[in-house]
């Protein structure tokens, strides 16, 4: 026979079992808010190197460096050096950095709303839509964010801006730099737009 003790057992056990994937996708979109949030704030009031210093720790925080390195060097990391690879991922990071800086820049002035998250292949991708408030007729910015939890900690694998992959887009310049002009050309390439966020092109 079937005791109420079992039924109120097995009730909480379906329970658990079905909020724990909602609680743990939470996790991802409070995640992407709160380091947002934190690094606009940051960025926004930054005067002093102290601040900078702040802002380079706000972002290691936050984007996991090795994964952004492997998946946008795809096709020839397997074939470089321990030196090289070392070598490009601390250029990258300053490019990474430099390019999300000036993505909080274009939207510091705009309202966030958080969509949600669904589940893909790298992690969970957060939802975002970035309003203007000093122009109604300019169109929403769609800003989405790939992020992967590795030992209990969250961190960014790429950002999907308008359908645009941030980690896709370095994959084919880095591909067609170093397909015509090799893996030095490319190093020296990111090296001096690192500073600037902008494209190798």
């Amino acid at each position: 026979m079937f005791n109420t003790s079992s039924f109120r057992a097995a009730a909480l056990a379906l329970a658990l079992s079905l909020s724990a994937p909602l609680a743990h996708a939470a996790d991802a979109e409070n995640f992407v808010k709160g380091k947002q949030g934190e690094l606009t704030e940051l960025v926004r009031k930054a005067k002093t190197p102290a601040d900078e210093k702040r802002i380079q720790d706000a972002f290691d925080a936050v984007l996991d460096y090795d994964s952004l390195a492997r998946e946008s060097l795809k096709d020839s990391w397997d074939g470089l050096k321990p030196e090289e690879r070392t070598e490009f991922q601390d250029v990258l990071k300053k490019l990474v950095r430099a390019a999300y800086r000036k993505s909080i820049k274009r939207i510091k002035d705009y309202d966030v709303n958080y969509g949600g998250e669904s589940k893909v292949e790298a992690g969970q991708i957060v939802r975002t839509t970035a309003k203007s408030r000093t122009n109604a007729r300019e169109e929403p910015v769609s800003i989405d964010y790939v992020v992967r939890e590795s030992a209990g900690k969250w961190r960014i694998v790429d950002i999907v801006t308008e359908g645009s992959s941030m980690v896709g887009n370095y994959r084919n310049q880095f591909r067609r730099i170093i397909k015509k002009q090799g893996f030095s050309e490319l190093i020296k390439k990111m090296k001096s737009k690192a500073d600037k966020g902008g494209d190798l092109d």
